[in-house]
């Protein structure tokens, strides 16, 4: 924070109350680092930790050891499970149109270590997503085609003829009537 700063955000501030904030400021940023350990301290307790460990390796047993690589395999084959899982219920979501962002929240629920389990909760959440899309489409379709009046003309059936109509079709009966009478209008104009 640099005086520019606090004159920006106080212009009234004077130069002692200026003085002040930066103090009390630094005073809080150097507070803060020394909490912060050091990065030597970091990996000092990295480097006594990996000994604690190869200690406590060196104390088991044969029978131990073997016990110890057998959980951690087990982890992984499980850990590994899980991910691949993960990757087919998200194709199966990404096919049913569904994005990344849609799904992130539900995703944890529906992977398992169980493949066949994790697809079919998959699927039934695609499905389901897929039929409620369908039911708002058909339904905005359906309400767009309430506003829509009929299409006019062809021989569909009596429907009610507009006023316009009405009179053209009057006009043009009485050209046909008389030809005479068609030929004394058309001259007029």
């Amino acid at each position: 924070m640099t005086r520019e700063d606090i004159k920006n955000q106080f212009p009234d501030a004077t130069e002692e109350q200026i003085t002040a904030i930066l103090n009390i400021n630094g005073d809080d940023v150097k507070a803060w680092k020394d909490k912060v350990p050091k990065k030597a301290d970091f990996e000092e307790l990295t480097r006594k930790a990996a000994e604690y460990d190869k200690l406590q390796e060196a104390d088991l047993t044969d029978a131990e050891k073997i016990q110890k690589a057998l959980q951690d395999a087990e982890s992984a084959k499980t850990d590994y499970a899980k991910k691949s899982n993960r990757l087919d219920a998200e194709k199966i979501l990404v096919a049913a149109g569904l994005t990344e962002e849609d799904y992130k929240d539900l995703i944890d629920g529906i992977i398992s270590d169980d493949a066949d389990k994790t697809k079919s909760m998959a699927t039934g959440l695609a499905t389901m997503v897929t039929k409620q899309k369908e039911a708002a489409i058909q339904k905005t379709k359906e309400e767009l085609m309430d506003g829509t009046p009929a299409p006019s003309g062809g021989s569909g059936g009596a429907e009610e003829k507009s006023e316009d109509v009405k009179f053209a079709e009057e006009v043009a009966g009485t050209f046909s009537a008389s030809e005479e009478a068609s030929k004394s209008v058309f001259e007029i104009y």
